[in-house]
């Protein structure tokens, strides 16, 4: 089928063709059907995949942390995470995978996508692990962001693999977009290097205007049409992250996944911080404005923190934190 074969591409794209070969020796071929089944045999067990796929920014890794650090909850609600064994992985010479799914999610991401790919390459070992809990009737929860990179084909590829649970459930975030696209800006600038002099030149405002086009296809509602498409509405779960009733992403997401009540309640009354906050940009750029006009030198990195810090405190102390004039960017951009 297109889809096989579409299969077959990635694993070679990748490397990886000795996956095939696992999966013969461990599951026969015959049990690993990438053609969507439409219904479920009457002596299957009732089996449940949860996969959340951000997207980006939307509180992903808080969740994923949170996940991972009360995976005991997670396993009396029934769920576990296709995880594989990091010591017999390195002892194997492979390189040790990423806290999420990230290398789990990029193997439904289509070659094309080179970057995501190099940096996260497809494990074929957490398909299999998630395999083997399928065919032992276990339930699933997977979490990354890289899901929201997936094309049509893609979509049907993971499709085709979910069909080795009976429920199928994703979760996703809604983020509004002049919301999303800001934080996405500070995301890619936070980290910064005085070296990356096209990262202090570019202003929100360009960024606007350059990328808006481009990040629109990574939005949640982008993606929750591509999901639409092969997956039926009532499997797509579209949260709210600005809903004030919930203490944060974690409790939305954990308190709306289906038999998920340890997590829930854990989420209510564990204190939890959030993960992979966002920079207050403004110091470090009136450092740089200063550097630019030659008003002040800044030879490195080190010196750009001490003097940001030192115009916080000053901001903070003398001028009562006054807020800073914003300049909205005007309606052709927006």
């Amino acid at each position: 089928t297109h889809q096989m074969s579409r299969a077959v591409q990635i694993l070679i794209t990748t490397g990886l063709v000795v996956v095939l070969l696992d999966i013969y020796n461990l599951f026969h071929l015959s049990k690993v059907n990438w053609t969507h089944k439409t219904h479920c045999p009457q002596n299957r067990p009732v089996t449940r995949a949860v996969i959340h796929m951000g997207p980006h920014k939307t509180g992903s890794t808080t969740i994923q942390e949170f996940a991972h650090h009360h995976i005991d909850l997670l396993r009396k609600d029934g769920y576990e995470m296709p995880e594989v064994d990091n010591a017999e992985k390195n002892a194997r010479g492979k390189t040790e995978s990423h806290p999420n799914h990230v290398h789990f999610a990029t193997c439904f991401v289509s070659p094309k996508n080179g970057g995501l790919r190099t940096v996260y390459p497809c494990d074929p070992d957490r398909l299999l692990h998630g395999l083997d809990l399928a065919a032992k009737g276990h339930n699933v929860f997977l979490t990354a962001e890289p899901f929201n990179d997936m094309d049509q084909e893609g979509i049907a590829m993971l499709k085709s693999y979910l069909s080795h649970w009976s429920d199928v459930t994703i979760m996703i975030f809604y983020r509004r977009y002049y919301d999303w696209l800001p934080s996405v800006f500070n995301e890619i600038h936070k980290g910064r290097r005085l070296v990356q002099q096209e990262k202090w030149e570019e202003s929100i405002v360009d960024f606007l205007f350059q990328y808006s086009e481009s990040y629109h296809r990574l939005h949640v509602v982008s993606l929750f049409n591509r999901l639409q498409q092969k997956f039926k509405k009532e499997n797509i779960v579209l949260l709210d992250y600005h809903d004030k009733q919930t203490k944060g992403p974690e409790e939305n997401l954990f308190c709306n996944m289906p038999n998920a009540a340890h997590m829930c309640n854990a989420t209510r009354f564990i204190d939890t911080s959030t993960s992979n906050p966002s920079a207050n940009l403004d110091y470090s750029d009136l450092a740089y404005g200063a550097k630019k006009e030659g008003l002040i030198s800044i030879p490195d990195d080190r010196k750009m923190a001490q003097v940001a810090e030192s115009i916080e405190r000053y901001h903070k102390s003398n001028l009562n934190a006054r807020k800073f004039e914003r300049v909205c960017p005007s309606s052709s951009i927006l």
